[in-house]
């Protein structure tokens, strides 16, 4: 049975469903059910991520005119914006 439970985890079975499946299995096919998942969290861990080049430098103005500014920006906000009042 341990397989068909394996088998399933391959195919990205949710974690709720995986514990329950994992209920119905013996003692044993639980302790090698948790023996191959645990192998496969320290291959994950231990991969290095597929994005290991170097990040290229970020390029300056991508986001140009993507926020206006009005004149009135730098003037004093008003005592009822600081005393919470609308």
């Amino acid at each position: 049975m341990i397989k068909a439970v394996s088998c399933k985890v391959a195919n990205y079975m949710p974690l709720k469903e995986l514990l329950n499946e994992a209920k119905n299995l013996d003692i044993q096919e639980q302790i090698q059910l948790a023996t191959q998942l645990l192998q496969w969290v320290e291959i994950k861990i231990n991969q290095k991520p597929q994005n290991s080049t170097a990040k290229q430098p970020r390029q300056a103005g991508l986001g140009l005119g993507s926020c206006i500014f009005t004149a009135d920006f730098d003037d004093p906000l008003p005592d009822e914006f600081w005393l919470g009042e609308s």
